[in-house]
């Protein structure tokens, strides 16, 4: 997997797939990649099934949108019915939130008694942090390498993913991400123990406590 690819690969590829290229590039920002040498032209889902224009039938071993895969019928419906309904914020009262927040919270632990959701990954992790910082009132943060976690400002920061379009902040320190691909079990947590200390040390070195321990 790749973030651009060259104009060999590009001579390589389908008119048509050429003329959307061109298309993409024209209205969407540098920092919409592509990925792998042979783009996808992706035209819909199934299940764990991406299919291409052509109709070649991928497993979707990445896509972190769709957790219960894609077009599944029971969400489908429910967001057609939804929709149907009522569509709007959460500044008034509706029995639905409701009826949602007690099912999830009825699966905590106790301490756990309140939920506020979200419509994006990086809205998460922005919210993340700002209770991290309310709760250590520190402003240190250590993210796994290669990761991201979304592209506000703050989010952002400690993305390391978005390579060039995004400085890591001073307050952000870096660790690898375990891998059992690599590794003995027995010897991945003290690896990674191993890491995340040596983050904390040079973060207190620099006198910046630290807040967060953030993982992709």
């Amino acid at each position: 997997m790749v973030n651009a690819f060259t104009a060999e690969d590009f001579a390589r590829l389908d008119t048509e797939d050429q003329a959307l290229i061109a298309r993409r590039e024209r209205v969407l920002g540098p920092a919409y990649r592509l990925f792998y040498e042979q783009p996808l032209h992706l035209v819909r889902g199934e299940g764990v099934w991406l299919f291409d224009a052509k109709g070649n039938r991928y497993l979707d071993a990445y896509n972190n949108v769709a957790s219960m895969g894609h077009c599944h019928p029971k969400v489908v419906e429910a967001i057609v019915k939804q929709t149907g309904i009522l569509n709007t914020h959460t500044r008034y009262l509706h029995e639905s939130i409701i009826n949602y927040a007690e099912a999830l919270t009825a699966t905590f632990p106790s301490d756990l008694s309140q939920v506020m959701f979200t419509c994006t990954g990086s809205e998460a992790n922005d919210l993340a942090v700002r209770i991290a910082r309310h709760a250590t009132g520190a402003n240190g943060i250590i993210a796994t390498k290669l990761a991201y976690h979304g592209l506000t400002s703050a989010v952002a920061e400690f993305s390391p993913s978005l390579g060039e379009f995004v400085d890591l902040g001073t307050h952000v320190r870096t660790v690898t991400a375990p891998d059992s691909y690599r590794m003995a079990p027995e010897e991945i947590g003290e690896q990674f123990r191993k890491d995340v200390q040596a983050a904390i040390d040079d973060l207190k070195r620099h006198g910046i406590k630290p807040a967060l321990l953030i993982v992709d």
